[in-house]
C-alpha cells in the first residue's frame, strides 16, 4: 500500500468511526430503555398509592369489625336487660336503646360492604400493577441487555479499526498526516478525492483545461484540489 492508498484507506477508517459512533448513540433501545424507566417509575409510583389505599381499606374494615362486636355486645346487653325490666319506662328505653344500636349496625354493616367492595377493585388494581411492573422489568432487562450487546460489538469494531488506522497511517509521511488532519477538520472527515477524468470526487467541479494540464504535467500521485483543496489523488497510469 502506498502512501496515496493509505490516505484513501485513513479517511475510510475515520468516517467509518464516525458513522460506528454516531450509529451507537442512534441506536433504538435508548428511546425504548428511556420510554420504559419512565412507564415504569410511573407504575411504581402509582402501586405505592394502591398499596397505601389497600392497607388503609383493610385497617377500615378490621375497624369495622372492632365497632360491630362492640354494638353487637351492646345490643346483647340491652336485650337482657330489656328481658329483666318490669318497669315500663325502662322498657321503653331499652327499646330505644336496641333500635340504636341495631341502626348503628346496620350502618356498619353497610360502610364495611362498601370497604369491602373499594378492598376488591384495589386488590385487582394492584395485581393488574405488579403485572405491568413484571412485564415493564422484563422489558427493560431485554432492552439493556441488548443494547450492552451492540455496544460490545461497536467498541468491538471501533478498536479494530484504531488498530488498522495505527498501522496506515505508520504508511503516511508526518507532513502528509498533519496536512490530512487539517483537511479533515476543515471538510468533516472528507479530506481526500480522487480525480476522475477532469473532476474531483467530492467538490465535483470540473477542471479548466490549464489546470488539469497543470496537474497532469506534475504527475504526483498526491496532489490538491485547485477549487477546494482537499488532498487529491490522481491516477496517470
Amino acid at each position: 500500500m502506498d502512501e496515496a492508498q493509505a490516505l484513501l484507506r485513513l479517511q475510510e477508517i475515520d468516517l467509518e468511526t464516525i458513522r460506528i459512533t454516531n450509529d451507537a448513540k442512534k441506536l433504538p433501545q435508548h428511546a425504548k430503555i428511556a420510554a420504559a424507566q419512565a412507564a415504569l417509575k410511573k407504575v411504581q409510583g402509582e402501586l405505592v398509592k394502591i398499596v397505601g389505599q389497600r392497607k388503609d381499606l383493610q385497617m377500615d374494615i378490621e375497624g369495622f369489625d372492632r365497632l360491630r362486636g362492640d354494638a353487637e355486645r351492646l345490643e346483647q346487653q340491652a336485650s337482657q336487660d330489656f328481658q329483666t325490666s318490669a318497669d315500663a319506662r325502662a322498657v321503653a328505653d331499652l327499646e330505644s336503646r336496641l333500635n340504636a344500636v341495631t341502626k348503628r349496625i346496620e350502618k356498619i354493616d353497610y360502610q364495611q360492604n362498601q370497604a369491602l367492595e373499594q378492598l376488591i377493585t384495589v386488590e385487582r388494581a394492584e395485581k393488574n400493577a405488579n403485572a405491568l411492573q413484571a412485564r415493564l422489568q422484563n422489558e427493560l432487562a431485554q432492552l439493556l441487555g441488548s443494547l450492552k450487546q451492540e455496544l460490545l460489538d461497536s467498541q468491538n469494531r471501533l478498536t479494530a479499526l484504531k488498530r488498522e488506522r495505527e498501522e496506515v497511517a505508520a504508511l503516511v509521511s508526518p507532513e502528509m498526516q498533519a496536512r490530512y488532519n487539517r483537511a479533515n477538520e476543515r471538510f468533516k472527515g472528507r479530506a481526500v478525492e480522487t480525480l476522475t477524468g477532469n473532476k474531483p470526487s467530492s467538490c465535483r467541479v470540473a477542471l479548466q483545461p490549464a489546470q488539469y494540464a497543470d496537474l497532469k504535467r506534475r504527475k504526483l500521485p498526491v496532489d490538491e484540489c485547485p477549487y477546494c483543496h482537499r488532498i487529491l489523488i490522481t491516477d496517470w497510469h
